[in-house]
């Protein structure tokens, strides 16, 4: 008598990896055989020319389909998720040694280059060129501080690796986690709780979860992790108690202690907390902010007509903010130059408020995509244009020079052609990657290199020195 209650598939043989798969006698497998790789975790068939890679499924066609359009060794980041915001979700991330990204034409899981020890977790030390794959998993977001690297992954997991500085990596120790990935869990978290964000420096992590509650790990002395001391380090991710509700978190520096973290409410409300360096751009005077403050009233100019603040930043003597309206905010500690947040070469006389949109140029239907901000500098994307200001660190906004900007300037590069869309940035203090709309004629969701190459973190052209002109990234 048959059983009709279950349904059975074909079943494959689970092997460490197929190169090394024998048969039970100790022989090596006829051709035809296939089995499922557990290392790429896909099924593979053997063939008369060996092994063959990973048998084809919907993610490695769209590769191939993209790839045959576009060229060869074609890398592409994931689509976005409803989980979070668009803002919320990079999916790829630059760091002064490395890159990660997910892989579209390696079935959407985390690869990277560069430096393997400072934000890849491969062994041995030295340089991956090129990409590889890092962990068979995929991420809903990914940030880097110094020398190191948090992944949040789609089904809500938290991995680290690198250099551990004052406990940031929430492993409950000081310890680097060199040349491998460790899972870190939060103590604690409700039934449901899921992280979602998050957010890193030099020094410290902080991360958001579905229910608004954020947590910190890290060094307490410039007052980053929030949790009102400015003594000793927080090994493990500890609730920030005096913020709930929150919607997004962010963070500016990736190799220095000279930002802030802030943090965005449900209703609207901002708050700022950590290394207030130079008296801060909105006029405060503590030089370590431990316990988080609510500025939000610092944006009535540009909350006046009922905008939102959806994305700020807060760095050395600079902040930025992008409204839902929109508008692009900022200002600059008084006494400090206007160039950062490209208001010319002046020195500003208070830190007040001043509107930044209003010189960048927005064609019909053109609107602010994103925007980031590093070392003396930031870059803001519309739908199919760039522009910054600051300093061009290893030729970072890829203009071919590594002058100075001090107001707003228009990419000129000939690689957007007015059709090719732009949905994310990522900019670190030497380099910047920006991400294409997923059609062929958007881009084929490729990533946009500039900036300090010494690694291959931004890939393997050109051969050696900096991505000087701004170029679509090979790995």
């Amino acid at each position: 008598m048959k059983n009709v209650t279950k349904k059975l598939g074909v079943v494959m043989p689970i092997v460490d990896s197929a190169p090394s798969t024998v048969t039970p006698a100790g022989a090596v497998p006829v051709e035809a055989t296939v089995v499922y790789d557990s290392i790429k975790q896909c099924l593979r068939l053997n063939t008369s020319a060996g092994w063959s890679d990973c048998l084809l499924d919907k993610s490695t066609v769209e590769g191939l389909i993209s790839t045959s359009v576009l060229g060869d060794r074609f890398w592409m980041v994931s689509k976005y998720s409803s989980t979070t915001s668009p803002l919320m979700q990079k999916r790829f991330d630059y760091s002064y040694y490395t890159s990660a990204f997910n892989s579209i034409t390696d079935k959407n899981f985390l690869t990277g280059a560069g430096y393997t020890s400072y934000g890849l977790g491969l062994s041995p030390a030295g340089t991956q060129s090129p990409a590889t794959r890092l962990m068979a998993k995929s991420a809903l977001t990914t940030n880097s501080g110094l020398e190191s690297r948090t992944v949040i992954t789609t089904s809500g997991d938290i991995f680290v690796t690198g250099s551990n500085y004052g406990g940031k990596l929430g492993t409950g120790g000081n310890g680097d986690v060199i040349s491998s990935w460790t899972k870190v869990t939060i103590a604690g978290l409700a039934a449901g709780e899921n992280p979602i964000q998050v957010q890193q420096s030099a020094y410290n992590t902080i991360i958001l979860t579905n229910l608004g509650n954020v947590y910190a790990a890290g060094e307490n002395a410039r007052g980053q992790t929030g949790l009102g001391t400015t003594v000793g380090n927080t090994l493990t991710y500890t609730k920030i108690p005096t913020l709930s509700n929150i919607k997004s978190i962010w963070s500016e520096q990736e190799r220095t202690p000279y930002n802030m973290f802030t943090a965005i409410d449900a209703t609207g409300k901002v708050f700022a907390w950590g290394y207030n360096f130079y008296a801060g751009p909105w006029g405060a005077t503590a030089t370590f902010i431990s316990t988080p403050q609510d500025i939000t009233s610092f944006f009535a100019p540009a909350t006046a007509s009922g905008a939102k603040v959806v994305k700020v930043m807060i760095g050395y003597y600079s902040l930025i903010a992008l409204m839902d309206n929109n508008t692009l905010w900022g200002s600059v500690a008084q006494g400090f130059p206007l160039y950062r947040i490209g208001k010319g070469n002046a020195n500003a006389t208070n830190s007040n408020l001043m509107l930044l949109s209003d010189s960048i140029s927005l064609a019909s239907g053109e609107t602010i995509v994103d925007f980031d901000m590093d070392m003396d500098g930031a870059v803001v994307i519309t739908n199919h244009f760039i522009w910054y200001t600051g300093f061009s660190y290893n030729y970072r906004f890829g203009n071919g020079g590594v002058g100075q900007s001090v107001n707003w300037t228009l990419h000129s590069t000939s690689l957007l052609d007015g059709d090719v869309t732009l949905t994310a940035v990522d900019m670190g203090y030497y380099g910047v990657m920006i991400a294409t709309g997923s059609g062929v004629t958007e881009g084929g969701s490729r990533l946009l290199v500039a900036g300090y190459n010494g690694f291959k973190s931004l890939g393997t052209t050109p051969a050696t020195g900096d991505v000087q002109n701004l170029t679509y990234a090979t790995y």
